[in-house]
């Protein structure tokens, strides 16, 4: 969990993802894979050789200010603290989804990924989500999207009630799969994917819970079991679909 925490230690507001952007890319330093970044902002991640290929995704930033972060673990529990002991939020929203996807690239042979900028931020701010403008033709050989944003142990998330957009059928995740980990089709809100969805991305997108709660708050969490079992439900479809 160590990456994670130092994830949790950036401050990336919307708008001011350099930080955790550069941080993200030295960690993949290493590997054998192809990168890109847009002129918004956004990373997209290609690892090995195929026809087609599983993409995960997520956003690197948060919706809380700049400032000190103790990161603390207590019984399987992450959280925060400021340099009064007071609780402040960590980011797990969406940093969990870049920790997954980080692992994701460690440990599979082929892989795409998609981080995006401003997620948080909405267009009457001023702003553009950077899913908003990328360029669609990234995902022109990837078979689906999975993205980690959403809270909770057990959702995945297939239709977004907003928006009125389909995601992907809700037997997309064979059931045997959804029962191994404990996960189930569920209506949700806006992220990334479902910007996607809405440009025209014809392919199957879903939104996964990741072991966060209380998002946006300074109360905000990160239950350790429950994030590993996303990373391992979210490799056993990369694996099988």
């Amino acid at each position: 969990m160590n990456i994670l925490k130092q994830l949790y230690q950036i401050n990336s507001y919307s708008g001011s993802e350099d930080e955790i952007r550069r941080f993200v890319l030295q960690q993949v330093a290493d590997l054998p894979l192809q990168f890109i970044q847009d002129s918004f902002g956004n990373v997209f991640i290609t690892k090995g050789v195929s026809e087609s290929y599983p993409c995960v995704s997520a956003h690197f930033d948060e919706v809380h200010q700049p400032c000190m972060r103790n990161i603390q673990e207590l019984d399987g529990i992450i959280f925060a603290i400021n340099e009064k002991g007071e609780r402040v939020g960590i980011g797990a929203d969406d940093k969990n989804g870049i920790w997954l996807a980080l692992e994701l690239l460690k440990s599979l042979d082929v892989l795409k990924v998609a981080l995006f900028v401003q997620e948080e931020k909405s267009t009457y701010e001023g702003y553009r989500h950077g899913s908003d403008d990328c360029d669609l033709t990234f995902f022109n050989n990837v078979k689906f999207v999975l993205q980690c944003d959403r809270k909770g142990a057990g959702d995945l998330v297939t239709y977004c009630t907003k928006k009125e957009i389909r995601l992907c059928d809700d037997d997309f995740v064979p059931k045997w799969i959804l029962q191994k980990y404990g996960y189930a089709p569920v209506e949700g809100g806006v992220t990334d994917v479902v910007h996607l969805k809405g440009r025209g991305l014809h392919i199957p997108c879903c939104n996964i819970s990741c072991g966060f709660y209380n998002a946006h708050q300074p109360e905000e969490y990160t239950n350790v079991a429950e994030l590993l079992n996303c990373f391992e439900f979210v490799k056993m479809i990369v694996l099988s679909i």
